[in-house]
């Protein structure tokens, strides 16, 4: 047994290693913690074993104060790599996550004391059934329905790994209950290595968070190489060149990556130097239920539209971004963050978490809050979805019309609000309502006859609002041409969005 002590202040240094010696065979290692309760969410635990290999790494926040690792997923805390337990120099790392610090201590100070032995204690949250990092494998061919249709689910929530309040068994009885399909479980830079097997398709992630903003990276079973730098330097000015690693390394190795809550207060987005011509994806609703959302969300929104109007191809997304309790709720809320609100809707043929990579990628994505929601195109006899790209080359051809279908269902847990959805088609950045007929007493149809009008660049989306809950729905758009924009950056963007 080995206690280790660390000190933690605003001006020392965030990143204390310390090193245990393991000098015979063990079959699990146990790490008890201490730290006050009111500064747990300001580090991270890092532990690496004698051969350099990550074996656990979490924010402590609110989860277990022993962890353990052992043999397998089931014999293992949350966040850490099951298997053999080598002889030789361990790693442990307690981090300060920057962040946090400037925001919370102030002039205090504490100190984290762990306690490592081989003990034998139970697992309260073990990494579960599945272990997608060490001897198994994530599977991305993976069938979980073979159906050709719409799939709901949520690309942004948090469990007890990060700062989140849920165990993933609890995280996945609340998605459940919302009706999900897929859940993505994207940590404050860290990464789950497995998952308790449940019925809903999971797709690993993380969430990268710095003092420029944070992004979302989906489909990556593996840690980001600059994670560590990004926790050691977060608040310097070398953070910008991190993040701009992490975005190249996610591009090589095909992992999607978005943006989380651009203008969301003070966790916007201000990494300015991000070259356009790489974002593709952006989130344009983030838990909704939170005091700052609503001008966030819509200045989202405006500023997506903004980048289509000068031919860039930026996808929105949806995240709930849910840290809370079911029965919990931010100040001024009447109902609970929770995954699944706002939905994320993707056309997959056939659910496998290599499909739904494939269909964000081409923007068959729908974002809604209190309905689901349906769209298609057709087009010269072509069906298109949301995203699609439609190949005109004459001007002749502007006289076929461009059909859309689009049905509306009001959601069955809809908190007891009565729901009129508004449906709003929006031609290049013009917004016009279109007229919707209630087929009964949940469900909205239209049946929309348009044109394109120009050979270089157009597009369409639609959007549903309600006079009295605001947004309802986020159509991706169809669009046909390119157009090239002398915006290079994200920065510029803002500056000529905001008419400065």
């Amino acid at each position: 047994m080995e206690t280790l002590t660390y000190h933690i202040q605003k001006d020392g240094s965030i990143w204390q290693e310390k090193t245990v010696e393991v000098n015979s065979h063990i079959e699990n290692m146990n790490i008890k913690i201490n730290i006050p309760k009111e500064y747990a969410l300001l580090c991270y635990i890092i532990v690496k074993d004698s051969n350099g290999r990550f074996r656990m790494c979490r924010q402590i926040g609110y989860g277990p104060r022993t962890l353990i690792i052992g043999r397998d997923g089931m014999h293992t805390t949350a966040g850490g790599t099951a298997g053999e337990i080598p002889t030789g120099r361990w790693k442990f790392v307690i981090c300060a996550f920057r962040e946090y610090v400037m925001q919370r201590l102030g002039e205090n100070s504490f100190d984290v004391k762990l306690t490592v032995s081989d003990d034998i204690s139970s697992v309260k949250e073990p990494v579960g059934e599945q272990c997608w990092i060490g001897n198994e494998k994530f599977d991305f061919d993976r069938n979980y329905n073979r159906d050709s249709r719409w799939y709901k689910g949520d690309f942004h929530t948090h469990t007890r790994l990060s700062d989140g309040k849920e165990t993933t068994r609890n995280a996945m009885k609340k998605a459940e209950k919302m009706g999900m399909d897929f859940y993505v479980p994207t940590e404050h830079n860290v990464l789950h290595t497995g998952w308790p097997d449940t019925k809903i398709m999971v797709l690993p992630g993380v969430e990268i968070t710095t003092s420029l903003g944070h992004f979302n990276i989906f489909g990556c079973v593996g840690t980001p190489g600059r994670l560590t730098h990004i926790l050691k330097h977060d608040g310097e000015e070398r953070i910008s060149q991190e993040v701009e690693y992490t975005i190249r390394e996610a591009d090589e190795k095909e992992w999607l990556w978005s943006i989380n809550h651009p203008f969301l207060h003070i966790w916007k987005w201000r990494y300015y130097n991000l070259k356009l011509k790489n974002l593709r994806f952006m989130e344009i609703i983030n838990d909704p239920t939170y005091e700052y959302a609503k001008s966030a969300n819509e200045n989202a929104i405006s500023f997506i539209d903004f980048l289509w109007q000068h031919g860039f191809r930026v996808f929105g997304l949806g995240g709930s971004d849910s840290h809370n309790l079911i029965d919990e709720r931010y100040e001024g809320a009447d109902e609970p963050s929770v995954p699944g609100d706002p939905a994320t809707l993707v056309y997959m043929d056939g659910m496998t978490p290599s499909n739904l990579l494939k269909a964000v990628s081409k923007g068959h994505v729908i974002v809604t809050r209190y309905i689901t929601m349906e769209t298609y195109f057709i087009y010269e006899n072509n069906e298109y979805l949301p995203g699609d790209r439609i190949e005109i080359s004459s001007e002749s051809e502007f006289e076929n019309n461009l059909v859309a279908s689009v049905t509306i269902k009001i959601n069955e847990e809809t908190y007891g609000k009565d729901i009129v959805p508004e449906l709003f088609l929006i031609e290049n950045g013009i917004k016009k309502e279109i007229g919707l007929e209630k087929r009964d007493e949940r469900t909205y149809m239209a049946d929309v006859v348009t044109n394109w009008h120009t050979i270089d660049w157009e597009w369409k989306r639609f959007e549903v609002l309600s006079k009295d809950y605001g947004f309802l729905g986020y159509v991706n758009p169809i669009f046909h041409g390119r157009k090239k924009s002398k915006l290079k950056t994200f920065g510029e963007a803002v500056k000529v969005w905001k008419g400065e």
